[in-house]
């Protein structure tokens, strides 16, 4: 069976010998190396091309979040797990948008942690159950952020837009005046936050609010 290659980094020598007694039962796993600093850890990567890194955020020099940032643009295929006391939404949801492939809690047990490293290095992801909730309410508020209240009329306004018509043509057809058809138009350019009509038609049509 491979054996799984990984990179440790935090700034707490303690935590790294902890992580390090952690996985030293697991024959699949090897510590090839270990950092106190973001910076060395993208020295060390580089270097080493280890199969899995885990990482702390908050350390020395460059953070883990920003180390992240800089190995995933280089190397896009990294295998890179955020382990951290930190659970808060902010950290959670700029690890994900850094790119990474990981993210446990510091107080997981070494099931917990074991089954992360291997889930990451076998090309999957892995969050704790408190990130993963983090993770689920994030995406349910998107999704109904993502849905604004547009009404029938301004949606009949739009669809008559994105087909071609005039605001002159537009408010003949429906009976209004273009005063009342450039009020709609303006009211919907807010709630889908965009700046022209253009930029309108495309997220309405995205969020099929209209079709064409």
């Amino acid at each position: 069976m491979t054996s799984i290659r990984l990179l440790l980094a935090d700034d707490h020598p303690l935590i790294r010998e902890g992580i390090r007694s952690l996985l030293n039962g697991n024959e699949r796993l090897t510590v090839v190396g270990e950092v106190e600093d973001g910076q060395a850890l993208i020295d060390e990567y580089k270097r080493l091309q280890p199969d899995v890194v885990l990482a702390d955020i908050k350390m020395p020099r460059v953070t883990g979040l920003e180390a992240l940032k800089q190995l995933v643009s280089e190397f896009p295929e990294i295998r890179f797990i955020l382990l951290t006391m930190h659970e808060e939404r902010e950290y959670v949801i700029n690890a994900l948008r850094h790119g990474a492939s990981g993210y446990v809690m510091k107080n997981a047990e070494r099931d917990e942690l074991v089954k992360a490293i291997i889930t990451v290095y076998e090309g999957g992801r892995y969050f704790s159950p408190e990130v993963a909730n983090i993770l689920a309410d994030t995406v349910s508020r998107n999704s109904t952020q993502s849905l604004p209240e547009v009404s029938p009329r301004e949606k009949e306004v739009l669809d008559l837009v994105a087909h071609g018509m005039s605001t002159k043509q537009v408010a003949d057809k429906l009976g209004i005046s273009t005063r009342t058809v450039e009020t709609h138009r303006i009211n919907m350019l807010k709630k889908l936050k965009v700046s022209n009509t253009a930029e309108l038609i495309r997220k309405a049509i995205e969020l099929n609010i209209i079709k064409l």
